[in-house]
């Protein structure tokens, strides 16, 4: 059996632009995975840092009614 030089051609191009795709799709999973993977840390740490602002939010809005029933404004 002999083999076409051209065919031969066109078979290894094909499986080198193949092998190139799938190596580029398996990055681009591997990163989308490891973004997951951190996800529930970061949903974590968001949350800390809301409950964080709204302690803050919450301190402010005492001190702006203690301002204004010093000052006599607004009630």
């Amino acid at each position: 059996m002999n083999i076409d030089p051209e065919f031969l051609t066109v078979v290894v191009t094909v499986a080198l632009a193949v092998i190139a795709w799938a190596g580029s799709i398996h990055a681009k999973v591997s990163v989308i995975a490891n973004a997951v993977e951190s996800l529930p840390e970061m949903v974590e740490e968001l949350r800390e840092a809301l409950a964080e602002h709204e302690e803050r939010l919450d301190e402010h809005a005492e001190e702006i009614q203690a301002i204004k029933k010093a000052t006599g404004i607004g009630g």
